[in-house]
């Protein structure tokens, strides 16, 4: 990844990270899966440095904290998602349960009225 195309996904990490707009289901899938593949590419980079090479100038290994940095934002994304998802289904969880409940409740009352 070129210096250029590691700061266009930098920038374009901290605008969707500090100001995440509505998103259709498809273009979050699709970030969700960019995130994914920028944490596992960011990780075999830094898998790559060793002792050996930590000191040589030009390489990945001269910014590794950077690196850490991008992966932990594009995980931060990742995050925000898992939340919003686990809220939504706790939601559709409780008013499942809800509905559910006042049927029983509903169809409780009709057979101890009948009875």
């Amino acid at each position: 990844m070129s210096n250029q195309d590691e700061e266009e996904a930098r920038h374009l990490l901290h605008q969707q990270y500090e100001r995440p707009e509505q998103q259709s289901y498809a273009s979050t899938q699709d970030d969700i899966t960019a995130a994914i593949a920028g944490i596992r590419s960011r990780l075999d980079t830094l898998a790559s440095i060793n002792a050996d090479k930590i000191f040589t100038p030009g390489g990945p290994q001269s910014r590794y904290h950077a690196i850490i940095e991008e992966a932990y934002a594009a995980l931060g994304l990742i995050e925000t998602q898992v939340d919003e998802l686990r809220t939504e289904l706790e939601y559709q969880h409780k008013r499942l349960d809800e509905i559910r409940d006042a049927a029983l409740a509903q169809e409780q009352e009709l057979t101890n009225g009948n009875v």
